[in-house]
């Protein structure tokens, strides 16, 4: 797939706290997060950066990528405008974690979640 949506899922195996560039130090439990992203080029060039560990820390995701394992992504062949729409659907359902993140260029509140468990996905 060349382009679209997608929703990042990291493991966090315990709580640590991560340093989100300019954002600051931000404590991140144990359990599962939801990075909702876009690539409208290079979609499976942009997973498979989130995967390694190994990197330049450019986006917020970066940081927290860093530190957790990335178990999976799900992808949508869909325009950039989803993004939002797709981050407005799991704020309804989970938590915001941190406020801002992933959202530099729109006005969400944020584009990364939280689940204390797989059970509760």
């Amino acid at each position: 797939m060349n382009g679209g949506v997608y929703i990042a899922v990291f493991r966090m195996p315990r709580t640590r706290w991560i340093r989100v560039g300019a954002r600051g130090r931000f404590r991140f439990e144990r359990g599962v997060y939801l990075y909702v992203g876009t690539a409208q080029r290079g979609l499976d060039a942009r997973i498979e950066r989130h995967g390694r560990k190994d990197k330049p820390l450019r986006w917020h995701v970066d940081y927290l990528s860093a530190e957790a394992e990335m178990v999976g992504a799900v992808c949508v062949p869909a325009p950039r405008h989803r993004e939002c729409e797709i981050a407005r659907e799991l704020a309804g359902r989970y938590v915001r974690c941190v406020p801002g993140f992933g959202a530099s260029d729109c006005r969400c509140g944020g584009h990364l979640f939280y689940a204390e468990s797989w059970a509760d996905l």
